[in-house]
């Protein structure tokens, strides 16, 4: 069903989304190979890389999202968080409640992979990079996602076109907005590792 597709959007940051501006140098891209899509986004922000890792992983802001009935996060290791989530998506003039449950690995200060474990979507996988910039960080997405539906896939294409880049404005303009509370999140060790160019300028004073 459309739910799926629906859901997957509502899926594609751990974190919460907000009324957009445009963002700086915004890319997205959706291919599809037979029944599955490969899709990438990236987009400039002004979080540093420490900031940036931390936004991935603030998983308790998806609560904020629109929609959202319940989501929670539980720690299965150092570097593992299985994240289970119930929201609800207006769809013409139904609203349909969605489940999917998701587990994140996570590459400290690098990014997270991610993958669908159970949910409305047959496969749904891929990751979120993070990249170093002289003003803030490049955040990149990419993940292959393949429906659970009986809708024609160029239904499915027309919609997806469409509605990826406002989602991703919209998690551009969160990153700003909560760009004061992830960098408060970065300890001093991991600000020297997101910043080598700042560490050996210290070092040389």
């Amino acid at each position: 069903m459309i739910k799926s597709f629906l859901f997957w959007m509502s899926l594609l940051l751990s974190t919460a989304a907000a009324a957009a501006e445009q963002a700086t140098d915004m890319q997205v891209d959706v291919h599809r190979n037979g029944n599955r899509y490969e899709l990438t986004a990236s987009f400039d922000t002004t979080l540093s890389r420490c900031a940036a890792y931390h936004y991935l992983t603030d998983y308790d802001a998806a609560k904020q999202l629109p929609g959202v009935v319940a989501s929670s996060a539980v720690r299965e290791s150092d570097d593992k968080v299985k994240v289970d989530r119930v929201a609800d998506e207006q769809v013409l003039f139904f609203k349909i409640r969605m489940r999917s449950v998701v587990e994140y690995t996570e590459r400290p200060l690098d990014g997270v992979d991610f993958t669908q474990l159970s949910g409305d979507s047959k496969i749904f996988r891929g990751n979120w990079g993070i990249e170093a910039k002289p003003e803030g960080s490049r955040l990149s997405f990419s993940a292959t996602w393949e429906p659970d539906t009986v809708i024609p896939l160029f239904v499915i294409d027309h919609f997806a076109k469409n509605g990826l880049i406002d989602h991703f404005d919209a998690i551009a303009s969160l990153a700003e907005k909560l760009k004061a509370v992830e960098s408060g999140r970065c300890t001093v060790q991991e600000l020297a590792k997101s910043e080598p160019s700042a560490t050996t300028r210290v070092k040389r004073l």
